[in-house]
């Protein structure tokens, strides 16, 4: 459907938890307290607004979190959204521990790819991002994946601290694409300072080769509908994607939503503005469901405001928006 600027929204994003086997400093620390399982959508509640955004012109969905995969379940979930006439592609964020038990299952599901959070290879960094000692286990999850015949793709925050080189060079021995996605001052990262991707590009240049930006449509349809931009380095043989939803906005072609596991339609990460359709489910307006859907959506702001934090809301969310 479209929005009131025109823009095409056919992709969702659906947070099937709100809890995470990891605890990373920008995302979710330690103390943060689930809201209970009473409080998150149940399948069934998925599968509802799932055809419901269809009906509306829905055709992508991604699953997140929280982590995904430590909701009881979720592959039976995803299996059937596939079954749900009209979804054409089923993607999934996960941070890749538990990802080694799941690779096969999720593929035979349906899912259509992976994004798969590294922020580091130096194991002591990541139990300082992460506070949990779980790196040989993303990264056998990335080979159980790759193993399974699932697309993969490397998510990093662009923190200032980050040392980008040795991602780059996994990924190129991998063969596997990877996005860096600009530090976004929302819940818990507004409290670290990141750096701007074009700066890092820069930085890559020195060593990688000089940057093309791709421009070719059927090489850019194989990275998907995320708002990355891919750059070709010249020593390089896989391309790198560019996430920068600070120093590079991409409203005027956003073309989400996102659903929270609390079954709040969220219209953009900046603002709470939505809809709760947990409360339409539940207390008596199921049949007025497509009709909230399609009002909600057709209200999603134009652009959102970082540049502003007294205009942005305190509300937590999960700061990783790689497409």
């Amino acid at each position: 459907m479209l929005d009131r600027y025109g823009r095409v929204i056919n992709y969702l994003r659906i947070s099937v938890t709100d809890r995470c086997n990891l605890r990373c400093c920008y995302c979710m620390p330690e103390g943060v307290q689930d809201v209970g399982m009473k409080n998150i959508l149940t399948f069934e509640e998925i599968w509802e607004i799932v055809r419901t955004g269809v009906s509306l012109g829905i055709t992508h969905i991604r699953i997140t979190g929280g982590e995904p995969l430590v909701r009881k379940g979720c592959v039976d979930l995803i299996r059937g959204i596939r079954e749900i006439p009209g979804v054409e592609t089923i993607t999934m964020t996960t941070n890749g521990v538990l990802l080694g038990n799941y690779g096969k299952q999720l593929k035979e599901a349906g899912v259509d790819g992976v994004n798969i959070s590294l922020d580091t290879l130096d194991p002591e960094e990541f139990y300082k991002i992460t506070g949990k000692r779980e790196l040989q286990e993303v990264l056998a999850g990335i080979r159980a994946a790759k193993t399974a015949g699932l697309p993969v793709k490397l998510n990093a925050v662009n923190r200032k601290e980050l040392d980008p080189i040795p991602l780059v060079r996994y990924a190129q021995e991998e063969n596997l694409p990877l996005r860096f996605i600009e530090m976004m001052p929302v819940g818990y990262g507004k409290k670290y300072v990141g750096r701007s991707n074009e700066e890092l590009r820069e930085t890559l240049e020195a060593v990688c080769g000089k940057a093309e930006c791709m421009t070719n449509r059927e090489e850019l349809s194989r990275m998907g509908s995320g708002p990355a931009v891919y750059y070709q380095f010249s020593d390089l043989k896989v391309p790198v994607g560019f996430i920068s939803a600070i120093h590079g906005k991409f409203c005027d072609t956003c073309n989400r939503v996102r659903l929270t596991a609390e079954g709040y339609l969220k219209l953009c990460l900046c603002y709470d503005e939505g809809e709760d359709l947990r409360r339409v489910l539940r207390e008596g307006e199921k049949e007025n469901l497509r009709t909230i859907m399609e009002q909600t959506i057709f209200r999603k702001p134009a652009a959102h405001c970082f540049e502003h934090p007294a205009e942005m809301t305190e509300r937590h969310e999960m700061v990783k928006i790689g497409g």
